[in-house]
Order: C-alpha cells, then structure tokens, then sequence
C-alpha cells in the first residue's frame, strides 16, 4: 500500500503503525516543529519506507516566511505541499504568491521535487510553474480544468479520499494516465472531512485506504494487487528512489 500524502497532526505513532504495514508514501511538514518530530521519529526508524517533504503552505504565510523555514526546506528531500488557495484561506494571494515562487525557485535549484496545493488557483499555478522546470504532484486535484496542460510537463496527480463523492475528482481518477496516478489519504483528518466517516484510530485508516485502493482499481479495471503495484513504480519515479 502507499500514501502519497498525508499529515500526522501531531501523531508520530501513524508513522509506526504504516512502518509496521509496509505502507510506502510522503508525510508532510508545514513547520519547523513538524519537521523535527518527524525527524527524530525517522532517526528512530532508518528503514522505514516513509519519505518527509516539507513546505510553507498557502494557509500558513501569515504565520512563517519563506526564509523561516529554508533550514528545513534544504534538508527535506521533496518539497510542499506549497501552492496557491483562493478557497479555504482568507490569505491575501500577494502574501502567497511570494511564498510560492520563493519555494519553486528553492526546489528548482537544489534538484528537488515538488508537491502542489492548487485549489482554486489551477490557471495560476499551471503559468507560474512552468517557468521552474521539475517534477510535480499535485495532490487531490478537484479542478476540471487545466488537467491536459498539466500532463503535458509530466505532472503527477493523486486521488484523495473524495473518490466516488467529489465528481471531479472520479473523473480524474478515470482519466490521469495510470503511470501518472498516486493514491492518498491526507492523513486522518482529512478523511474524517471529506467522508464524514469516523476516522479517529489507526483501524479506521487502514480500514479506509484498504476500500479506496479498491475503488480506484474497480475503475480503472486492474485487480488491487496489481494496481498497488502500479501505484508503487509511479511513487518511486516520483521520488527517484
């Protein structure tokens, strides 16, 4: 199993528990604290198939700057989340714009992939991005739009846990190359949000990530082995691991 994305809000014990199911994926840090617990949990566990990334979030620019955390962004081996949101945070776009361009312009120079937060500002970033040439992801993209353009500089997509509610998203699962598709949960609370299920213990993720790999290849036609395996190759190229 993989999960190209997720957030451990404070639980570093997710980590143990994905380590011991063999889950492969990309924890994300959005500050410095974040990062160091993630860090010393990783110390602890070399083996782990777990990779941090780290990244100043569009919702986090009131709070940290780009050079607060550079310290942190020149230790982590992917960057982000990092993009633009003009829907779920009252933060001006000038504030984000610089944020972004500042990390795009980081991960560009140290050879470092980046994973993009897009929401409502699809347009924007697909412009913006291609004046840094890398690899990308954007994570749960919900836009209807703008999906060839980004296909075409090679862009990873992931499916989050709105499969099957969000119809945007269903149709992005269906048609996203397959050697382009990850699968993600965006960690506990984001499951909670989009499904209204209860997602509180480690039972319910694996629970949940168990069904939604099994949605994802019903769609795409392929048994769940199979797709896993997929889904795998694709993170690794990602990562270049």
């Amino acid at each position: 199993m993989i999960d190209s994305h997720f957030h451990i809000a404070g639980d570093t014990g997710l980590l143990t528990h994905l380590q011991q199911r063999g889950v492969h994926g990309i924890v994300n840090s959005q500050n410095p604290a974040e990062w160091q617990a993630v860090q010393a949990w990783r110390q602890a566990h070399p083996n782990s198939g777990l990779t941090a990334s780290a990244g100043l979030h569009p919702w986090d620019v009131d709070k940290l700057t780009p050079g607060a955390l550079r310290p942190v962004l020149e230790q982590a081996p992917v960057i982000g989340e990092i993009g633009l949101d003009t829907a779920w945070t009252d933060n001006p776009l000038s504030q984000q714009r610089v944020a972004f361009v500042q990390q795009l312009a980081w991960a560009r120079d140290w050879h470092k992939p980046v994973i993009l937060h897009t929401k409502g500002a699809e347009e924007e970033i697909l412009r913006t991005i291609q004046h840094f040439p890398n690899r990308y992801y954007i994570h749960w993209y919900d836009s209807a739009a703008w999906l060839p353009d980004y296909l075409r500089l090679d862009t990873y997509f992931s499916v989050g846990p709105s499969l099957g509610l969000d119809p945007n998203v269903t149709r992005l699962a269906e048609a996203v190359p397959l050697n382009r598709l990850l699968l993600e949960s965006d960690g506990l609370e984001s499951i909670q949000w989009a499904t209204g299920q209860s997602a509180t213990t480690y039972a319910d993720y694996d629970t949940f990530m168990s069904a939604l790999l099994d949605r994802l290849a019903a769609l795409r036609h392929m048994s769940p082995t199979v797709l896993n395996q997929q889904l795998t190759v694709n993170l690794n190229a990602f990562l270049r691991s």
